[in-house]
């Protein structure tokens, strides 16, 4: 039984002594209120004894309204059912609900442990900064039963559920390989026994091949491609959308849960690439400590903040000092406010996915021109690509390539032109 860590037998009756109970002081002996108020005696036991009233009413722990009582039976329970079973649990406990029971245990026995008896487990950062559990895509409902055609089901790739088909099928054409004339005489009946069973063979290649497509249509859920694009956007900060749409090739491959514990797995990779990065620019900077990192992130926005406010005081108070100026001719002033013109910060790339696979100079460069890492990691593909194909590149097939500005497109083909990634014509 679940509460039989708070069961205690009368001495005298051996029935349960429900509480409150009486507990003699001299004897350790406990006793129900029935045996008592008549006054019953048993072996060393008088009723002349010092005795105490003993119930499970009080609080364990601070600012907590639960009793020691239920205490005892939520942990009882919590021993019989298994943690997770919080249904069970409640019922056992009778007064709380199972929410009550799940937050109450996770609060003061997981997180916030009040006593160094209870703390039994080690303080890591997966137990103290937990993060919530990510779903998965893959649907078993959709796979087994997809939704029906109708008005409100859109963008359903032409499937219909009543028949398991789509309404236009993978090479759809390959039945039509029979389509020839027979006319063969009597002579060459072997030959076209031969052609007959080869364009069989051939059609049941085809035929398979149109199964395994039906059949990684239906384990990873595609028949609404519009849900799969929108589960891509959650890995839009970490993979890029470039990157995530590559990779979906692999489904044929894995089964459902095996291509998202194959995503996740990368997605996490990136972000602890990040951290590392983080980790080191800390280590760099002197910082050993949390709350040091934290006021040291607050303090380096601060600081770009107030340096960017700088710069553009400043040229608002050159441009003020030109306009005033008498000596300054209308050619000279233009030249000037066109050199002071207003520009943006440095983009701080640290935890930006692709940032390790860039060298220093390659990070100065997209910091200054604001440019994502992996971003840059592909136009630099696509470039050297090109250059490698026709043996040169010209900047106009550059800007033709990258459809990105044209002044950050020069800045990158300056770049890797002098750096000998590519080279003119």
């Amino acid at each position: 039984m679940a509460s039989d860590l708070l069961q205690v037998n009368c001495d005298i009756c051996n029935d349960v002594a429900h509480e409150p109970y009486i507990e003699c002081c001299e004897c350790d002996m406990n006793l129900c209120c029935t045996c008592f108020s008549s006054g019953k005696e048993k072996d060393l036991h008088k009723n002349d004894h010092n005795y105490a009233i003993r119930r499970n009413d009080f609080p364990l722990f601070d600012n907590c309204n639960w009793s020691a009582k239920e205490e005892c039976k939520l942990l009882s329970s919590l021993s019989t059912y298994g943690y997770g079973n919080w249904e069970e649990i409640s019922k056992s406990v009778h007064t709380r609900t199972k929410l009550e029971c799940q937050e109450h245990y996770k609060k003061y026995y997981v997180e916030k442990v009040q006593y160094e008896e209870l703390k039994l487990l080690p303080e890591t950062d997966q137990s103290l900064f937990s993060k919530p559990l990510t779903p998965y895509l893959y649907n078993t409902v959709l796979s087994t039963n997809p939704p029906r055609n109708n008005q409100t089901d859109q963008l359903l790739a032409g499937y219909n559920a009543y028949r398991s088909e789509f309404e236009l099928s993978y090479d759809h054409n390959a039945e039509n390989m029979f389509n020839f004339e027979d006319s063969y005489s009597d002579e060459e009946d072997e030959c076209m026994e031969a052609l007959k069973v080869s364009l069989v063979s051939a059609l049941n290649t085809r035929l398979r091949e149109r199964q395994r497509r039906y059949k990684i249509i239906q384990n990873h859920g595609l028949i609404m491609p519009n849900k799969l694009l929108s589960w891509l956007k959650m890995f839009d900060t970490t993979l890029l959308r470039v990157k995530s749409e590559k990779l979906l090739s692999f489904m044929q491959f894995m089964t459902g849960m095996q291509f998202d514990t194959f995503m996740e797995s990368l997605n996490l990779e990136e972000e602890l690439f990040s951290k590392i990065i983080r980790l080191c620019e800390y280590r760099k900077n002197g910082i050993k400590t949390l709350y040091s990192a934290k006021l040291f992130m607050q303090l380096k926005q601060q600081n770009e903040l107030a340096f960017k406010e700088q710069k553009y005081a400043t040229a608002v108070m050159i441009k003020k000092f030109e306009s005033q100026s008498p000596v300054k001719s209308k050619f000279w002033f233009g030249n000037v406010l066109k050199r002071n013109r207003k520009t943006s910060i440095p983009l701080d790339i640290m935890d930006l996915p692709g940032f390790h696979l860039l060298s220093e100079s390659e990070k100065s460069l997209c910091s200054m021109i604001r440019l994502m890492p992996q971003n840059y990691v592909e136009i630099k593909r696509l470039l050297t690509a090109e250059n490698n194909k026709i043996g040169f590149l010209r900047l106009l097939d550059a800007r033709r390539i990258i459809k990105i500005d044209v002044n950050k497109t020069r800045k990158i083909y300056d770049y890797l032109l002098s750096e000998g990634f590519i080279s003119k014509p």
